[in-house]
């Protein structure tokens, strides 16, 4: 995703001739094809690759001696002075993610050495259902909740942080003031010829072995993209159809859950088909596949743009989706047309182990919850499903195991049983006709537009340079507003509280 952003922002960045040289620093690099397609857009601006190991993420760095934070200073400013110094610009993407904090650190300290302009994009944080980060954090450096806090939201004589939706915005704001603003992820609409849509669906079906009509979930294979809804959705909305997802996981702890969904799948015959891009050279475009499905699924818990509404909605391909409260309405807001969204699949609880499940989340929140920094702790709210004992449970709040429970029982049973627990969602249709297409108007694409993201980039390098400078507190401030709201009850999954659930 953020690359994505990358290769959709610069072109138009190029354009206005605001900058003499573009460099991608990176820990690895990207493949030779992508970066020469790079280089071709950007109409002669020069762009050069600056791979450095220590760029990776934390754990994926040899063991470093005490002189490494050092080092990683000397690089990093010794980079910002030789592209420009006081007249750099570093776009930071995804600090706050906490994957390298002697490296946010390093860059902090050089924009303050060097005086050049910070930009920090946030797309992700590690205290939104990810603290399994936080001892690999603690070990590289981060003691503490406070130090953690100035790491994440640094705030220098010429920095801003930019957010990708309006609730995170909010909460920047309200330490940031000005130097906080909301850039939306720049989107164009790909087109394809339908001979490109037919060999992206013939590639497909020799890929998989079949040829049934497919939805399509465009993500990585991560526990927060929720995929056994997207599957419970197929066999419930769409019976004879199957359900396909694009990528693999991307790190060790996704590989039980990725290996366990395989598994059941196997087992139980499901129809999905997980992971068809991974690994292979000849695969058509993500674009492609989504432009022949027969609908895009997205029914992940939490996403910060909710890319996939959009890719949908380019193609004007039937969306079945999540409403996540904190992206819909800005897309709502500016145009996007979504008429098969909900906010969740309720199951009876008859369809799984209650007792269990209650005793497994007690067992998972509380290891999560003890897990957590001492300060962090008393904010952690309940899982729904131990602060309530209702009838009707939402199926995105349960475990894997109870997941995998509901979606063992027959066609028929799950068929009934969420129909009577979901009246708005069993009006709509079955089969594969008459799914309203997904799309978005005029405002929408003008917002969305990559030049639009190029006029907001320079605004946000202009309050970096001249915005009134924030008060000393304000990191601490906007870090004490993200914990309260995202250890909230009802931010919480158990999906994700740990890689077996």
């Amino acid at each position: 995703g953020v690359r994505r952003v990358i290769e959709t922002a610069l072109p138009p960045l190029a354009a206005t001739g605001r900058f003499d040289r573009i460099t991608l620093a990176s820990g690895e690099g990207p493949e030779a094809a992508w970066l020469s397609r790079l280089r071709g857009a950007l109409g002669g601006l020069p762009l050069q690759m600056e791979v450095r190991p220590e760029f990776l993420y934390w754990s994926e760095i040899a063991p470093v001696g005490k002189g490494f934070a050092a080092e990683l200073g000397r690089t990093t400013t010794d980079l910002l002075a030789r592209c420009g110094g006081e007249d750099a610009v570093l776009w930071a993407h995804n600090l706050a993610l906490g994957r390298n904090a002697p490296l946010a650190a390093a860059w902090t300290k050089a924009v303050a050495e060097t005086g050049a302009t910070f930009l920090l994009h946030h797309h992700d944080f590690f205290f939104d259902n990810r603290w399994i980060r936080w001892p690999e954090m603690q070990a590289a450096g981060l003691s503490s909740l406070d130090a953690a806090a100035g790491a994440v939201f640094p705030d220098g004589r010429r920095t801003a942080h930019l957010a990708i939706n309006r609730a995170d915005h909010q909460l920047l704001s309200a330490g940031f003031g000005a130097r906080a603003l909301w850039l939306p992820n720049p989107v164009t609409a790909p087109r394809h010829a339908m001979a490109g849509v037919r060999e992206a669906r013939a590639w497909l079906a020799a890929r998989t072995g079949s040829d049934v009509p497919y939805w399509l979930l465009p993500c990585r294979l991560l526990r927060r993209k929720n995929m056994a809804e997207a599957l419970l959705l197929v066999r419930w909305l769409r019976p004879g159809a199957r359900l396909v997802t694009t990528g693999g996981p991307t790190s060790a702890d996704e590989q039980p859950y990725a290996e366990r969904l395989r598994e059941a799948a196997h087992q139980h015959r499901w129809p999905l088909q997980l992971a068809v891009l991974a690994g292979q050279d000849d695969a058509p475009p993500v674009s492609a596949l989504i432009a022949g499905a027969e609908a895009v699924v997205l029914t992940s818990l939490q996403e910060g743009f909710g890319l996939p509404y959009l890719e949908a909605a380019s193609a004007a391909r039937p969306l079945v989706a999540r409403a996540l409260p904190n992206v819909l309405p800005d897309l709502i807001d500016m145009g996007l047309r979504a008429p098969t969204v909900y906010r969740e699949i309720m199951v009876p609880r008859d369809l799984f182990d209650r007792a269990g499940e209650r005793t497994r989340q007690r067992a998972l929140w509380s290891r999560w919850r003890s897990a957590l920094p001492a300060g962090a702790q008393s904010l952690a709210g309940e899982p729904p499903v131990l602060a309530a004992d209702n009838a009707l449970v939402p199926f995105s709040r349960l475990t894997l195991t109870a997941q995998e429970e509901v979606l063992a029982h027959a066609d028929a049973r799950l068929q009934t049983a969420l129909d009577e627990a979901n009246p708005d969602l069993a009006s709509w249709p079955r089969g594969g006709e008459g799914w309203p297409a997904s799309g978005f108007g005029d405002e929408a694409a003008a917002a969305l537009s990559p030049e639009r993201f190029a006029e907001n980039f320079l605004a946000a390098m202009e309050a970096a340079d001249n915005a009134p400078p924030c008060s000393g507190d304000a990191p601490q401030k906007v870090f004490d507003a993200f914990l309260k709201d995202r250890l909230r009850g009802d931010n919480l999954y158990p999906l994700v509280f740990d890689p077996v659930t």
